[in-house]
């Protein structure tokens, strides 16, 4: 079986990528029977390296601090894919500044879209699905997640600029598989920031829900913020489970 390689991608930024990779890469292997835990691989590809400092963040929280380098931009400049482990069935590769020379770098490169396949070649095998946090501009860094990637996850806020995003990146992820020839098969889109009910929201949300939804996550505040939002990604990362269960 293939690993699924899910790009979670929009090009407009703030959509909620990073939420949405944090969260299904927590609720993708969360699973009581524990003949059935899968392992998880997270990829921060954002030169912002918001994932990254979310999980270190979190980690630090918890007096348990991680590791950040060597990372991601290490790996596409060509030396071998240091993967660390969150928990045991959570992995991740981290992100710095430096992925936005490595991209100028590998720019000049003939292919120059082979990278990141290159770098988890030897790796995938290891994890049940390996997520990556794309960043939202169309440069080489998404064209090697799109190149890389056998799935895609678009995160959606209910505006006019997340829906236009959404329509730019639907575009590029066809021409990408249709110049190199590959399957890229959309999941869906997941709905983020969620707030009470609008005119202008409701009429972007059933844009939305028309092209395909696979879950809708609000937007929460408060101490109990994030676990109401891990609950809204958790039912869709089920739905994710059966669904790549079927392409098996």
């Amino acid at each position: 079986m293939t690993t699924p390689i899910i790009a979670i991608c929009n090009h407009k930024g703030g959509s909620g990528k990073t939420t949405t990779a944090w969260h299904l890469a927590h609720a993708l292997n969360a699973d009581n029977n524990l003949d059935a835990i899968r392992r998880v691989l997270v990829i921060d590809l954002d030169d912002q390296a918001t994932l990254t400092n979310r999980l270190a963040h979190q980690a630090a929280a918890i007096g348990s601090p991680i590791e950040t380098t060597p990372t991601i931009a290490d790996a596409l400049d060509g030396a071998p894919t240091t993967i660390y482990h969150y928990t045991p069935v959570l992995s991740y590769i981290p992100a710095d500044h430096r992925l936005s020379w490595i991209a100028a770098k590998i720019q000049a490169t003939s292919p120059n879209h082979a990278h990141l396949m290159r770098a988890l070649r030897h790796i995938e095998e290891y994890f049940d699905y390996i997520l990556l946090d794309c960043p939202p501009s169309a440069g080489i860094i998404m064209i090697n997640a799109l190149a890389a990637c056998t799935h895609t996850i678009i995160p959606v806020t209910p505006t006019q600029e997340s829906w236009d995003g959404r329509n730019r990146m639907e575009t590029m992820i066809a021409e990408i598989a249709a110049i190199l020839a590959k399957p890229i098969h959309t999941l869906g889109a997941i709905l983020t920031m969620r707030s009470p009910r609008s005119r202008n929201q409701d009429y972007y949300e059933a844009l939305n829900a028309q092209a395909g939804l696979l879950g809708a996550i609000p937007h929460a505040v408060g101490l109990d913020a994030d676990q109401r939002i891990y609950a809204a990604y958790a039912p869709i990362a089920a739905r994710l489970q059966h669904t790549l269960a079927q392409e098996a």
